[in-house]
């Protein structure tokens, strides 16, 4: 009873076991659908293992890896049945797919030709699917990247698979745009202008500066400098301190984003003036530089006058007449018979009036009238002849004072050759103009040339003395008149007169090479009374008049150059060219006219480019350059290579004086001009009394080249329609 009692209690144990473990499997197969790997590893042992009854000994395996053995006596009595497990229940189905979201992509719009596409599931453990366009479905993982996309709109899809193979119905896609890049903008290469919006005044006691500038380009950067300093970066305004008393200039340029620098700076000029000195009260001193003789006969007289401090005014007055202003010169007419004072005082740029004025008296006195000329020789022809030889051989015979009258007509070159005593013998054409010549020499002493229309060159043989050529009209020839021709031997006591000489000639109008004072009245050649045209540089250095080598007492007066483009008067001593050296002596140029030397290039010399009308070269003295008028465009009196203490530049109108030489010892007054320049080593005194400074004088007939100064005595006296040229 013992032994059935034991025998129950173990089949009761065996049997609670048993239920137990087929309890614990159902627990773990029910976990294994709920939870992950770790439980379904036991449900998968629980579907390898097998759950066997056994006897005492048997064993019951639970799992691939662990075995559970229970020992039992097998009961004398049949046991009681072990109830079977409850199986467990099996999971529901997935059905439900999962939702796709596309986290990021392209913009809308964009010219870029590769997209990337960010992506995501709602159920762990899903795998995707992407498509482009219309193209098929294929496995991808996020971020899906494509290139190469062609311009034009586009979609992205992408669709989630969860672990049941469920795929999303419902794909998210993106769609977006590639446009073509917009075309590069056009190269910008332009450059700014720059402008200088405000600046100091054009003349200031200030030493500090400021400028504004802009360009015409937006974002523009600008870079400025100070007068000759170098360029640098700076911005608007820009300011300058301490700077020195004198003329200064700033420039700005801008330089654009495309670096386009401007190629024309904007510039601006200014000066700084020292600081004006204490008041002035000290009154000036007035000069009279020049009025009429103590006695004259003339009803009228011109007064020229000077002041000791430059920019002072002026108040003249006649007699006891009342003071009234005045400019130099003042000229009066209609004075009476009687003596006369006229007074005239300076006043200063700060009203100081001259106390004590200048003064000068002279005496109008009753004109005399002048004995008559006499009366001309009967039909002023001692003979007439009327062929060039019988001319030659009656100068040759005639005495003293004879003229000899060549026929009317045409001829060949008169050579004249004979040696008289003052006043000589004259060769002529019966009637003025009407015998023409080829030319002319004349040696010996005492000859004059007169009234012939002449077509080639009159020569002045060297040697000759006293030979004169007389209102003749000069056309041809290598030469107009050529005097002297040698280096070495000179001509004395030379007239050149009254003649029209038209160019052009070979070379020069005139040329003289050696000339003299012989007799000493104190004119080795006089060159007075003619009228030069048409002469035109041609490439042998074509002058009006051309005196080279060196010689004493040239006077050149009265003459008329107009129409040319040539040196009117050219003075220098060509010592480098052989042939005797010294300084020239006697130089006097009165009281001519020049005007317009503008005629075009002779065609053999098409770049013959602009010589000077009036040109003097050192060494020399008893230099006097007196009441000369030399305007109508740009007309230059050049003086070169040195001069001599005692020039006188005086009383003349000129357009532009022009120096590379020391002037300053020269005497420089009373001269009207528009300019007077100076280059390298040149200088003018300091001291211009008188001087007017003007470039349109009120001249009295411009238009019939009359450029008298009515009621001066500045320029010509005299208008050319009032003169008699050639026969």
């Amino acid at each position: 009873m013992l032994a059935n009692s034991r025998g129950n209690s173990r089949s009761k144990f065996a049997g609670i076991t048993a239920v137990v473990i087929v309890g614990l499997l159902a627990i773990t197969a029910t976990f294994a659908f709920a939870k992950g790997p770790f439980v379904s590893m036991l449900e998968r042992g629980s579907k390898s293992s097998k759950l066997r009854s056994s006897s005492v000994g048997q064993a019951v395996r639970v799992s691939r890896d662990r075995f559970f053995r229970f020992h039992h006596h097998k009961p004398s009595q049949p046991s009681t049945p072990v109830p079977s497990p409850t199986e467990p229940t099996p999971p529901a189905t997935d059905t439900t797919p999962p939702q796709t979201v596309i986290a990021n992509g392209p913009a809308a719009k964009t010219t870029a030709t590769s997209a990337s596409f960010a992506f995501s599931s709602s159920e762990d453990s899903s795998s995707f699917e992407c498509k482009l366009d219309s193209g098929n479905w294929s496995a991808c993982t996020t971020p899906k990247a494509y290139s190469g996309v062609a311009n034009g709109t586009h979609q992205f899809s992408v669709r989630a698979i969860d672990a049941a193979k469920n795929a999303d119905a419902t794909p998210a896609t993106r769609a977006w745009t590639v446009e073509a890049p917009a075309p590069n903008p056009p190269v910008d290469a332009t450059p700014p202008e720059t402008s200088i919006t405000s600046g100091p005044p054009a003349t200031t006691t200030s030493t500090s500066a400021s400028f504004g500038f802009s360009s015409t380009e937006s974002g523009s950067s600008f870079e400025c400098k100070l007068d000759s300093a170098s360029w640098s970066a700076c911005g608007t305004p820009k300011s300058y301190s301490s700077l020195a008393v004198g003329s200064h200039q700033f420039s700005v340029r801008a330089t654009d984003p495309a670096s386009n620098v401007d190629t024309t700076p904007a510039s601006q000029s200014w000066a700084v003036e020292a600081t004006p000195p204490p008041a002035d009260t000290t009154p000036p001193q007035t000069s009279i530089t020049s009025g009429p003789t103590a006695t004259t006969p003339l009803t009228s007289a011109s007064f020229g006058f000077s002041s000791s401090e430059n920019g002072s005014s002026f108040e003249c007055k006649l007699d006891n007449g009342s003071w009234s202003a005045c400019t130099t010169p003042k000229a009066y007419s209609g004075v009476a018979i009687g003596s006369h004072q006229f007074s005239v005082r300076a006043i200063d740029a700060a009203k100081n009036a001259d106390a004590t004025p200048a003064t000068q008296s002279w005496s109008v006195e009753e004109a005399t009238t002048p004995p008559p000329p006499p009366p001309p020789p009967a039909g002023n022809c001692t003979t007439t002849v009327s062929s060039i030889a019988a001319a030659q051989s009656a100068v040759s015979s005639a005495a003293s004072g004879a003229v000899v009258c060549l026929a009317d007509g045409s001829y060949g070159k008169l050579t004249l050759s004979a040696s008289k005593s003052a006043p000589g013998v004259t060769a002529r054409a019966e009637h003025a103009g009407l015998a023409t010549i080829a030319g002319a020499s004349m040696s010996g002493a005492h000859l004059t040339l007169a009234r012939f229309n002449v077509t080639d060159e009159v020569t002045i043989q060297p040697g000759a003395t006293g030979m004169t050529v007389d209102h003749n009209r000069i056309t041809g020839g290598y030469m107009g008149v050529n005097a002297g021709p040698t280096s070495t031997t000179q001509i004395n006591d030379t007239a050149i007169t009254n003649n029209k000489l038209v160019g052009p000639f070979g070379e020069d109008a005139i040329r003289l090479n050696r000339y003299h004072d012989s007799d000493g009245d104190g004119i080795g050649v006089l060159i007075e009374g003619n009228e030069i045209s048409g002469v035109r540089e041609n490439g042998n250095h074509s002058d009006c008049l051309q005196a080279v080598w060196t010689g004493d007492h040239i006077v050149y007066r009265k003459n008329y150059l107009h129409d040319n483009r040539c040196q009117g008067f050219f003075i220098k001593d060509q010592a480098s060219l052989g042939g005797v050296s010294a300084p020239i002596t006697g130089i006097v140029v009165e009281d001519n006219l020049f005007l317009r030397n503008n005629e075009p290039c002779a065609a053999a010399a098409p770049g013959c480019g602009q010589p000077s009308y009036f040109q003097v070269f050192g060494p020399y003295s008893g230099f006097t350059m007196r009441r000369n008028t030399f305007w109508t465009g740009d007309q230059v009196a050049v003086f070169q290579e040195g001069t001599g203490s005692d020039s006188k530049i005086e009383n003349n109108v000129v357009y532009r004086f022009w120096t590379n030489t020391n002037m300053s010892i020269s005497t420089y007054a009373n001269n009207t001009r528009c300019k007077r320049e100076t280059a390298a080593g040149g200088s003018w005194p300091s001291s211009t009394p008188g001087e007017t400074v003007t470039c349109a004088p009120s001249f009295n007939n411009p238009a019939a080249d009359d450029l008298r100064l009515i009621g001066s005595d500045r320029g010509v006296d005299w208008a050319p329609a009032e003169q008699h040229y050639g026969f």
